[in-house]
């Protein structure tokens, strides 16, 4: 008995599967191909204009996980903090493959002040990026000055200017007065 009932119910199963891998295929490459214009606007600094644009988008791709990422990237950029947390969660909820979305999370933490959660975030997109993307080095070594670990910041810090950036060799070469204006 129970192998007719497997006979039916797996073709069934194994095409809805299908169907949905295909669905989700076709989404992405059908928002591949209309956000281009959002990231343009970004990358002109029109923010007010680009976050109009992601949300006319998420309208018409309410699961598109990167025009939430890039949403959240125009309500950084204008200080709307919550707006863009709330933009990046959704965004990481239907796809935490990304680490730049984790590093984008951790600033708009940073900038609210939750340094303990914006270390966690700059933690996990370390992670993502093997200790190679120096601006999520850097960010991470704020965060730690934040909260007290201020070797392991300056260990980031280290890390980070071998890599190329600037912004952590200005922040060593001050003694950290960078961000005690920040924070």
């Amino acid at each position: 008995m129970e192998w007719l009932l497997l006979f039916f119910f797996l073709p069934f199963v194994l095409t809805m599967m299908f169907f949905n891998w295909l669905e989700e295929k076709l989404f992405k490459f059908r928002d591949r191909e209309k956000l281009e214009e959002g990231e343009i606007l970004l990358h002109e600094n029109k923010f007010v204009e680009a976050q109009l644009f992601f949300t006319e988008k998420l309208n018409h791709f309410p699961k598109s996980s990167r025009a939430y990422f890039y949403r959240s990237k125009a309500n950084l950029m204008l200080k709307n903090y919550f707006s863009a947390l709330y933009d990046i969660e959704q965004s990481i909820s239907f796809d935490n493959t990304v680490g730049e979305a984790y590093v984008i999370k951790g600033k708009v933490l940073y900038k609210l002040k939750e340094y303990d959660r914006a270390f966690l975030e700059f933690d996990k997109a370390d992670w993502f990026f093997r200790s190679e993307n120096p601006e999520t080095l850097r960010w991470r070594g704020m965060a730690r000055y934040c909260i007290g670990q201020v070797e392991n910041a300056i260990n980031d810090f280290n890390k980070a200017v071998l890599l190329g950036d600037e912004d952590a060799a200005y922040i060593l070469r001050t003694k950290f007065e960078y961000i005690k204006k920040r924070g």
